[in-house]
Order: structure tokens, then C-alpha cells, then sequence
């Protein structure tokens, strides 16, 4: 008997580890570099950073007496 008949199950949840990976890795990828689309007529997406803090901080403040409404929103 040869090593790798001897344990089938050992390639087989090999397998399914190089798979399980390959999918991850995938999936981060797709999800950090596909295209970010809103639908028509809304603001395209903002990133908050130090640089745009400020303007956002104004239109912020310039909507005084309509709805506002922030939403920080967090994978974990």
C-alpha cells in the first residue's frame, strides 16, 4: 500500500484547503478592487480621510434644517 492510498482523506481535505484559499482569495480580491457603482441620481460614494474631512464638514453643515443622517458602518 502506498502512502497516499493509504489515507484518501488526507488529499481529499488537502484539496479542499488549496480550494477553500483560492476562493478567499477571490473574493478579497473582488471585494477590494471591483468597480463601486451607486444608482442614478445619487452622490457617488465618499471616503473618509484626513484630507476630505473638512469638506465633507461643510456640506455637512450646509444642509442645516434638511435630514442628515451618518452611518458608520463596520465588518466586525
Amino acid at each position: 500500500m502506498t502512502p497516499s492510498s493509504a489515507r484518501p482523506w488526507l488529499r481529499r481535505l488537502a484539496i479542499a484547503g488549496v480550494l477553500a484559499v483560492a476562493l478567499g482569495g477571490a473574493a478579497f480580491g473582488w471585494l477590494k478592487l471591483a468597480p463601486r457603482r451607486v444608482p442614478g441620481g445619487q452622490p457617488a460614494l465618499a471616503t473618509l480621510d484626513p484630507g476630505s474631512l473638512q469638506e465633507f464638514r461643510d456640506a455637512f453643515n450646509g444642509a442645516r434644517g434638511k435630514v442628515r443622517v451618518i452611518a458608520l458602518l463596520s465588518p466586525t
